[in-house]
């Protein structure tokens, strides 16, 4: 589930957070907010656990992930399906308390969940797949907060999926070598030599796409700034990533977790006082 290592979950949070900003005009829903945050957990987690139980035979022969639970017996494959039913189920139950108004989003998401780890041996760039998963809330926020979804909800969409393929290269990086040999696809792979600058360009297209949204929803300036500060951050993942020593790429990668959080307080601070 790597409860451990919660940078999974905040970079789910944060464009599901804008959503409900956005959506709400600043004033979300508490309950609904709590509910899906505990949504963002279970299904972070239940993603975990099939990841690593499609993957187990590949992460053996990469060296950062060979000592998975499941690669070095700590965990047997039918404890992992049992975790990942139960959590499932969890998010069912969940699901009911939100409304059935989101059943077919949350199918669809469901079925991204399961497909991502096998994209990643015959899709060319499964950060795509991983983007479409991780904005997958959006339009569930939208419908709970408004009853349907909107311009505003595709935007945040494509902006979340395109930040997702950004530091997902550079995640995919410092597993590049490792994943040639072993045949694995990946942006790191698809990008070439380009690898380090290309995901820059996404996080220039994710914030060029948020500067529509502020447009569309009248945001004030201090939105506005807090764009300008992402920019400055995926500045520096760019400069970090450039010898494309692995641990490097992961510090971008977790870095990331600082674009969404400094997006996500220019909202809010844009509608408490603007």
């Amino acid at each position: 589930m790597r409860l451990n290592k919660p940078i999974g979950i905040y970079l789910l949070m944060w464009p599901m957070l804008w959503a409900f900003l956005i959506s709400s005009e600043g004033s979300p829903s508490i309950i609904y907010l709590f509910l899906f945050l505990i949504g963002v957990v279970l299904t972070r987690s239940a993603g975990c656990v099939i990841n690593d139980y499609f993957d187990r035979d590949l992460d053996a022969q990469v060296e950062r992930t060979k000592d998975r639970m499941l690669v070095s017996g700590q965990v047997t494959t039918y404890e992992a399906i049992i975790l990942f039913v139960g959590l499932i189920a969890l998010s069912i139950l969940l699901l009911m308390l939100i409304g059935l108004d989101i059943l077919v989003y949350a199918l669809a998401a469901f079925c991204l969940l399961v497909i991502y780890p096998i994209s990643k041996r015959y899709i060319k760039i499964p950060q795509l797949v991983l983007g479409i998963a991780f904005g997958s809330s959006i339009p569930m926020v939208y419908i709970v907060e408004t009853g349907e979804t909107s311009l505003s909800c595709l935007l945040i969409y494509l902006a979340t999926i395109s930040w997702a393929i950004a530091y997902d290269t550079y995640y995919a990086i410092a597993d590049k070598k490792d994943d040639i040999k072993i045949g694995n696809k990946s942006s790191a792979i698809l990008f070439g030599e380009k690898d380090t600058i290309y995901p820059f360009y996404f996080h220039i297209l994710t914030l060029v796409i948020l500067v529509a949204v502020g447009v569309i929803n009248n945001l004030g300036i201090i939105f506005y700034f807090s764009l300008a500060l992402a920019l400055l951050v995926s500045t520096y993942q760019k400069i970090l990533v450039s010898n494309r020593l692995p641990y490097q790429c992961i510090s971008a990668f977790e870095n990331n977790n600082i674009f969404g959080l400094i997006i996500f307080f220019g909202l809010l601070l844009s509608y408490l006082y603007e």
